[in-house]
Formats: structure tokens, C-alpha cells, sequence
């Protein structure tokens, strides 16, 4: 027993050591391809990158701390940190193969920072985002847990439908396969409320009703109306599925 716990201990300072001693530019090395980092300093224990890119997404002045424990049982944990021109903010985190688990997150920024993902459709998406999760899971690219509320304000998305939708309250709650977003909100040109539902595999289905109010702009719900289903002469549904994936 004497011997085992010796060679435990011998293990647990091995590998604190390389983490403790390694450069933190060999992370650099296993990257995956749609994400690349300048700037790289510190140790694998406690680094920081300048700039890193992840599917055009800028983001600078990141740090972290892990915990070479971790690595022991095949995982790799860390706390960290982002002071960025465009978000801000802290989370934990553990990476496992294909498995991301981050919990704690507290991050506020810029809409303008999600608008690679938005030029896809041809729309762009300008306001203030505050996210505070308990936790999020994902796996192979794909949400499959979410507890949290992401709040932004000022948020307006224009393309084919100029749309200022105010302050935008989103509620994600886990479920039994997935997790649901409840969505509504304040001070828009149009009352938002709805439902999406995300399935483990990625799955989506959207379900979000759009009203007039007093607010509403001239022929702006009868726009909308081209992209969604009248149900009523101040109501418009809009119904979505598709696939979901990061």
C-alpha cells in the first residue's frame, strides 16, 4: 500500500511539474482547426493569450488558471478570465474529448461580437448582451444542457425586416432530452414572446409570436407578415426548425 501511494504521490508531482513548467505556446499545437491564437504566454498553469479566433469571432486578453489535478483523470479544468474590447467576464470550465462543461459564466459584451455568425443569413445584429449561466455542456460542437438567462438591451437585427426588438429576456431550463428558451421582452417596436426548444442532437424548434404595440412603426408587422403566418390583425407567428451546432 506504502508502495502505491508513493508512486501516486510521485504521479500527482509529475505532472504538477509539466503543468507548472510548460510553455503555454504548445497549446498552440492542438488547436482545432477553426481556432487560432497569437500572443501565447505563461504556463499551461497560468497563461494568457493577446488574441485568439474562433470562426472569426475576435477576442483578446484572455487568461487562465487550471488545475494539473484534473489532468490525472484524463481532463483538463481551468478558471477563466476575458478582458476584451468586445466582452467581458469569467467562467469555469472542463474539457473531456468531445465535452465541454463551463459553469459560473458571468459575461457581458457586444451583440456585434456574434455577427460572423449572423452575415451567414444577411442580417446584422447591433446591442448589449449580459449572460449569466450556471451551466452550459456541450458536446461535439452541440449544446445539450443550458441553465441560464441571457439578457441584452438596445438589440435590433436589420436585413429584410428592420427589426428593433428593445430589451430581449431569454430564459434557458433544462429538460429531460435538451434544454428550453423562453423568450420575451421590452421597450421593442414589435412585443416579442416565445418558445425554442433544443434538443440533445442539436435539434431545433422555434415558436415565437411578434405584436404590434404602441411603438410599432408603419407597415412593420405587415413586412413581417411575409416572413411568418398572420393570426391575428396585430399578431404574427413565426415557426422554425433547423439544426443547431457551434
Amino acid at each position: 500500500m506504502k508502495i502505491i501511494i508513493k508512486l501516486f504521490l510521485g504521479l500527482v508531482i509529475f505532472v504538477g511539474a509539466i503543468a507548472y513548467f510548460a510553455p503555454a505556446s504548445i497549446i498552440e499545437k492542438f488547436l482545432p482547426s477553426n481556432i487560432s491564437a497569437a500572443g501565447l504566454s505563461g504556463t499551461l498553469l497560468n497563461g494568457n493569450v493577446q488574441n485568439v479566433i474562433i470562426d472569426k469571432i475576435g477576442l483578446q486578453n484572455t487568461k487562465w488558471t487550471a488545475k494539473p489535478l484534473s489532468l490525472l483523470i484524463g481532463k483538463v479544468q481551468a478558471d477563466v478570465s476575458i478582458d476584451s474590447s468586445n466582452i467581458k467576464g469569467d467562467f469555469k470550465t472542463t474539457y473531456s474529448g468531445s465535452d465541454v462543461h463551463t459553469k459560473d459564466i458571468d459575461l457581458n459584451g457586444e451583440l456585434s461580437l456574434l455577427g460572423p455568425y449572423f452575415e451567414r443569413y444577411g442580417l446584422t445584429i447591433n446591442g448589449q448582451f449580459d449572460a449569466k449561466f450556471d451551466n452550459l455542456h456541450i458536446k461535439n460542437g452541440i449544446p445539450h444542457y443550458a441553465d441560464g438567462i441571457l439578457k441584452t438591451s438596445n438589440t435590433s437585427i436589420l436585413g429584410f425586416v428592420p427589426l428593433n426588438l428593445g430589451d430581449i429576456s431569454s430564459e434557458f431550463s433544462p429538460q429531460d432530452d435538451g434544454f428550453q428558451i423562453n423568450l420575451h421582452n421590452q421597450n421593442g417596436e414589435l412585443d416579442l414572446d416565445g418558445i425554442i426548444y433544443v434538443a440533445n442532437g442539436g435539434a431545433y424548434n422555434a415558436d415565437l409570436t411578434l405584436s404590434k404595440n404602441a411603438r410599432t412603426p408603419d407597415n412593420v408587422l405587415q413586412t413581417v407578415q411575409m416572413i411568418g403566418k398572420k393570426i391575428t390583425e396585430d399578431s404574427v407567428k413565426l415557426v422554425h426548425q433547423g439544426q443547431l451546432g457551434i
